[in-house]
């Protein structure tokens, strides 16, 4: 009789741990790749933030020289070098100008989301980008040592962005399992002002297909729009 009982009544056993929640600052940046789920628990779970944010950051900052070392190949050796420097400096200031804004809208949105949280966010985001840019790094490397046109090389640096942007969009839409991420319409918002501050950021420490006469930028006030034109 009590074994019958025993048999009837569902096991119980305790809720799985979040796979991201365990996962070390290394496997954190893989699992951007391969399991983007785990990395929203990891986040919402707010464990070991601090250096989980230094991982993204550095995948960032590492995956961007890469992109712009093969991007300013297109100049030469010593643009190349001043690419790998550019690069990143694009990617962390945009981050950084646009943090707020990250904070501001997930939360008037009416997501739970804490200041260490949406700067750990937003450094995963930074690292997807650099990691989509990276594996397209030899397709850049390749036009850039094989052509000499400016025009080309700009529309083709602005597609592989874009893809980069569009991987972007689906890792935040692949977090909406996680309730501190359900709310999207605040992040969508974010990654649209993230790409217009970033090709603003780009214009302001331009060039980046040829050697600069004034140092490390040009200096001169120019919209996007208006510098990206220029260029055909």
């Amino acid at each position: 009789m009590n074994e019958a009982n025993n048999a009837a009544q569902p096991e119980c056993s305790p809720p799985p741990i979040p796979q991201g929640a365990a996962s070390g600052s290394g496997n954190i940046v893989a699992n951007l790749l391969k399991a983007q789920p785990s990395v929203g628990a990891t986040i919402a779970s707010g464990i070991g933030l601090g250096r989980h944010t230094a991982a993204f950051l550095l995948a960032a900052i590492l995956c961007h020289a890469v992109f712009g070392l093969a991007l300013g190949a297109f100049g030469g050796m010593e643009v190349a070098a001043m690419g790998a420097v550019k690069a990143p400096l694009i990617a962390v200031f945009s981050l950084l100008l646009c943090l707020p804004s990250l904070y501001v809208f997930s939360s008037v949105t009416g997501a739970p989301i804490s200041v260490p949280q949406a700067l750990c966010f937003g450094s995963s985001c930074a690292a997807m980008l650099g990691l989509i840019l990276v594996g397209l790094a030899p397709v850049v490397w390749l036009f850039s040592v094989s052509t000499n046109s400016a025009a080309f090389m700009t529309v083709l640096t602005l597609a592989l962005w874009c893809v980069a942007l569009s991987f972007a969009g689906r890792y935040a839409g692949r977090l909406k399992g996680t309730p501190l991420f359900q709310r999207q319409s605040g992040i969508k918002l974010w990654l649209l002002i993230l790409t217009v501050v970033v090709f603003q950021m780009t214009t302001c420490l331009r060039p980046m297909l040829a050697k600069s006469q004034t140092g490390l930028w040009a200096g001169e006030k120019k919209f996007f729009l208006s510098h990206f034109g220029s260029m055909f």
